[in-house]
């Protein structure tokens, strides 16, 4: 489920679904992040989601698991909330 979802943002389509789902600033810096860094925003938000996944301390992971627990689609939890956590570093 997140690992199928981190591999489609990629996609144009899968990334412009997920960043509906975002809060409009958090998309706009999302997407200015991306343009600072000469990417595409789904080159950009794939290349931070599985940053996340390689650097995250237990605390972090803790967090992310916990609030994917609660949720009814906890794959788009996990990628809203990694994109929240790379836009607010």
């Amino acid at each position: 489920m997140l690992g199928d979802l981190i591999a489609a943002l990629e996609q144009p389509e899968v990334v412009a679904d997920v960043l509906s789902t975002l809060q409009p600033e958090l998309a706009a810096k999302l997407a200015e992040r991306a343009t600072n860094a000469s990417m595409s925003v789904g080159d950009f938000s794939a290349g931070a989601v599985r940053a996340f996944l390689d650097e995250a301390d237990d605390d972090l992971w803790f967090q992310l698991l916990t609030l994917m627990r609660k949720s009814e689609d906890p794959g788009l939890v996990a990628v809203q909330t990694i994109l929240r956590w790379v836009v607010a570093a």
